[in-house]
C-alpha cells in the first residue's frame, strides 16, 4: 500500500481547490472529464482528492499545457507558497547568496583536463 507524504497532511495544503478551479478554468463537470482533459487516469485525480496521493511534477504540467496557467499559479491553488531554492557560491563576507531554484543556474565551465593526455596521440 503507498504510504502517504507528508505534503498531504500539511495544514494548507488544498488540492481540491486545485481541481475544482481546473474544473471551472476547463469547463468539466466530474473528476473523470477533468481527468480526460488533463490526459490522466482518473485514478490519479481520486487520489489526489482524497489526499492518498500528492500532487506531482506530471499532474502540475499537464494543468499547465491544459490551461496555460503557470506552474507558480497553479502550486499556489495547490497551497504550496515555499520558495524553492539551492545555495548558491558562499560570499566572501561569510553569507550564503540564495538564488531562486526556478532561475537558470550559472554553468560551470568543464574542465579541459581530461583531455590533454589524449592530444599527444593525435597525428
Amino acid at each position: 500500500m503507498r504510504r502517504n507524504t507528508a505534503i498531504v497532511h500539511r495544514a494548507g495544503y488544498t488540492p481540491n481547490h486545485l481541481l475544482d478551479t481546473l474544473m471551472v478554468k476547463l469547463h468539466v463537470k466530474s473528476d473523470a472529464a477533468l481527468a480526460r482533459a488533463l490526459c490522466v487516469p482518473a485514478s490519479t485525480i481520486s487520489k489526489v482528492r482524497h489526499r492518498q496521493m500528492a500532487v506531482n511534477s506530471s499532474l502540475l504540467l499537464a494543468a499547465h499545457e491544459a490551461t496555460e496557467m503557470s506552474i507558480r499559479e497553479l502550486r499556489t491553488l495547490l497551497g504550496d507558497t515555499e520558495t524553492k531554492y539551492w545555495l548558491g557560491d558562499l560570499d566572501l563576507d561569510g553569507g550564503i547568496d540564495r538564488i531562486p531554484a526556478f532561475t537558470e543556474r550559472p554553468r560551470i565551465p568543464a574542465q579541459a583536463t581530461h583531455m590533454q593526455g589524449h592530444a599527444s596521440h593525435v597525428n
